[in-house]
């Protein structure tokens, strides 16, 4: 099972369906977690993606609706460690697009590396990148998540 937190309410019921779809697994919303303070650089006006996953337990996600990064980007849509992820909100224009970038980062939590097939799990570093790839798993990622038992 799969836990959701957010720092502000989301529509989680698509976010759901789109990880039931492609994984299989159940999803259990664990609730609101407030931002820390610790996590946010004030140069950059944004958080720090690597502390946010941090303080998460292990097979869980974050959506966060603030601009977040890693060192040497610019900004992420979201980041995968250690079996937990966050997802940023902040540059994704509609519910499909958050669906699409956890789903994106749940492949990671499982795994999965980025993907040169048309799939979910395929690197975007602007959001046309991310607009144009799917939302679905290609057929090769779903067998790496089959293989790996991490499907129901």
């Amino acid at each position: 099972m799969l836990k959701i937190y957010y720092s502000k309410p989301v529509a989680l019921d698509e976010i759901e369906k789109a990880i039931r779809e492609n994984f299989g697994i159940d999803v259990k919303d664990a609730g609101m977690l407030p931002m820390p303070e610790k996590a946010y650089e004030v140069a950059r006006g944004q958080y720090n993606a690597a502390f946010l996953v941090s303080i998460l337990p292990p097979y869980s996600i974050w959506i966060v609706d603030e601009d977040i990064y890693v060192d040497n980007m610019n900004f992420v849509f979201g980041l995968a460690m250690q079996n937990r992820a966050v997802v940023s909100c902040y540059r994704l224009p509609s519910n499909a697009m958050i669906a699409k970038e956890v789903v994106h980062e749940v492949g990671h939590i499982f795994g999965l590396s980025h993907c040169k097939n048309e799939c979910v799990m395929q690197f975007s570093n602007s959001l046309a990148e991310a607009m144009k790839k799917p939302g679905k798993l290609c057929e090769k990622c779903k067998r790496k998540i089959r293989k790996n038992n991490f499907s129901n």
